[in-house]
């Protein structure tokens, strides 16, 4: 998420509450739009940093060591941390929005309840998926009698 901000100029989910919801939506792959006028490689480090896995993300070292080869390569880049890049990929300028909290502070029970959350929705759609599956496999039959008969395909 650094180097998103550090390209764009802005924070990222800017827009949205920071709540459960967003981090359910993190752990479940929700990433800031990338721009398309970033540095030629730039693009693909990021990307490695935002891997699902956290045990495939890219250490610190090796982000270091790309973002030198970056700019090694690419000497003309000028970095300028407070000019906001302008892209149609991620919108127009935001204002404030008061749910989003950027100061430093313990997530842990953010974390664990939208964890459990999550788990329960899970958990629901599974049931869901189960139920309808159920149901989809149940014939109805009526005999002459005019009695229903429920048969398992």
């Amino acid at each position: 998420m650094i180097m998103w901000e550090l390209m764009t100029g802005r924070r990222p989910f800017w827009d949205r509450n920071h709540d459960t919801e967003l981090i359910i939506d993190i752990c479940d792959g929700l990433r800031p739009p990338i721009v398309t006028n970033a540095p030629e490689g730039y693009i693909e480090l990021m990307k490695e940093c935002w891997h699902l896995d956290p045990s495939k993300r890219p250490q610190i070292t090796d982000i270091n060591n790309g973002i030198m080869i970056l700019t090694n390569n690419e000497r003309n880049i000028i970095y300028n941390s407070s000019k906001i890049i302008e892209s149609t990929d991620i919108g127009p300028v935001p204002k404030s929005n008061p749910g989003a909290i950027y100061k430093s502070r313990s997530l842990s029970a953010m974390i664990n309840s939208a964890m459990s959350l999550r788990s329960s929705r899970n958990q629901s759609i599974n049931l869901e998926k189960f139920k309808k599956r159920f149901e989809d496999d149940l014939i109805e039959d009526s005999n002459d009698n005019g009695m229903i008969l429920v048969n398992r395909k």
